[in-house]
């Protein structure tokens, strides 16, 4: 039998010419990269390793304003790039230096270079390019805010529901009057404003195939079904302010609190899961790790999910990020129900190793059709090229245990392969897109 490097060696040029779905990006438009290009501090997720790796509050701000001092940012960079270029998202970095801007090692030199690089390397319409002559990637489901055009590479899955949930005051409820040219004196007027805000935007925005819900960044995903009755109760409270609204001018909002609010706040999750299911769209669900630092993992177990699933048995679920750390909880998700899919998105660069582990531990219980192979989740094209050949990397050694382990023929590892990075998602989304003739 073949030892796992020899089949790895075998399987990952074939890997590495597959043409791929990639599922999840935060990317950024040209006109907006032309327009204002990025420094070296937008690079994958470097802001978050230099919070872990102890940056203080005032290195964080340097690199919260890297546009106005450039300098004081490339120096934080600098100091704590050694202690994180061995991280998944670091060596994500490295290999996007070495493979797009040709820099073996970042110093002081090279992080000019960089920045050149970055100001000039977007022009327009050269996204095509990027995606579909360097990457391969035959579609992108985007996941940005904005009004910004872009080809019909790119579709789109709309948060837009989360300005409705997370309404938690008098001035934010009308805010959202005033977003959707409606009065809302009710937690019924409030879906329904929704309902209509969402539906403007699936007409409006061409390729809408999904609806995100990325709550795990402000409370537990755990959502309760609830009543209209007790809806109307928690959305009364955003009228409850003592003072009348002529007076906000001088008197600050009053915002309410997550367990004031989780009734009306779970009541519209469910009626936004009720708008995807009537529409037939997808919906996408962040779960595990979220970006950035302190917050709390526990709110984002995938199996806080259940009931919802459960209930909207007819809308086809995609659970993010592996579930990191809850990966074997996020498995058996896919594996218990039929309608819940598993993106692998983000989870590449998380961790390396745990996604060939998981991979190889997942295909044991989870059918090859329930598992998406990779979604960028970076705001930059030029950070896809890491966090890609990581992603074709991590697929190939996952699948080399397979084969050399006799569970597979190498035949069946290329079959799986295609299947997770460019078919599943495919279909999902109903995209319809033809793969190139290999």
């Amino acid at each position: 039998m073949a030892s796992t490097e020899t089949v790895f060696e075998r399987l990952r040029p074939e890997i590495g010419q597959m043409p791929v779905i990639d599922s999840h990006e935060h990317t950024r438009s040209e006109r907006e990269r032309i327009e204002t290009p990025p420094g070296p501090d937008q690079l994958g997720y470097l802001g978050c390793d230099l919070c872990a790796a102890g940056a203080s509050w005032r290195e964080s701000e340097a690199l919260e304003n890297a546009a106005d001092d450039p300098v004081a940012a490339h120096d934080v960079i600098l100091k704590y790039w050694p202690v994180i270029r061995t991280t998944g998202y670091g060596r994500s970095i490295e290999r996007t230096l070495r493979g797009v801007f040709g820099i073996e090692r970042l110093d002081r030199q090279s992080y000019d270079e960089l920045a050149t690089g970055l100001r000039d390397g977007i022009t327009g319409g050269s996204y095509e390019h990027w995606f579909r002559d360097k990457y391969n990637i035959r579609a992108v489901v985007l996941d940005v805010d904005g009004d910004e055009d872009y080809s019909p590479l790119f579709f789109r899955g709309l948060r837009h529901a989360t300005f409705f949930v997370l309404c938690d005051s008098r001035h934010e409820l009308e805010e959202l009057e005033r977003r959707t040219d409606s009065s809302i004196h009710s937690a019924a007027q409030m879906r329904d404003a929704m309902w209509s805000y969402l539906e403007r935007l699936t007409k409006e925005k061409p390729g809408v195939v999904a609806l995100k819900n990325n709550l795990a960044y402000n409370r537990s995903i755990a959502f309760e079904r609830t009543t209209l009755a007790g809806a109307d109760r928690a959305f009364n409270l955003l009228f409850a302010d003592k003072y009348a609204r002529h007076a906000q001018s001088w008197i600050p909002s009053h915002h309410r609190s997550y367990d004031e609010l989780a009734a009306l706040q779970n009541f519209l999750v469910h009626e936004s899961v009720r708008f995807a299911e009537e529409h037939k769209l997808v919906y996408q669900f962040h779960t595990g790790l979220q970006a950035g630092y302190t917050n709390r993992i526990t709110d984002s177990r995938p199996t806080h999910l259940i009931n919802l699933v459960s209930e909207y048995h007819k809308v086809k679920f995609v659970l993010f990020h592996g579930g990191f750390p809850y990966g074997r909880e996020w498995g058996v998700m896919g594996k218990n129900f039929p309608n819940v899919y598993l993106d692998l998105c983000w989870m590449h660069i998380i961790s390396p190793s745990t996604t060939v582990r998981m991979l190889d531990e997942w295909l044991d219980y989870v059918p090859s059709n329930k598992i998406f192979g990779f979604g960028g989740d970076l705001k930059l094209v030029e950070s896809i090229y890491g966090h890609l050949e990581m992603a074709r990397d991590n697929i190939a050694r996952a699948l080399a245990r397979k084969v050399s382990r006799g569970d597979y023929d190498t035949a069946t590892a290329l079959s799986i392969a295609r299947r997770i990075l460019f078919d599943n998602p495919n279909d999902v989304f109903g995209l319809g897109i033809e793969a190139p003739l290999s």
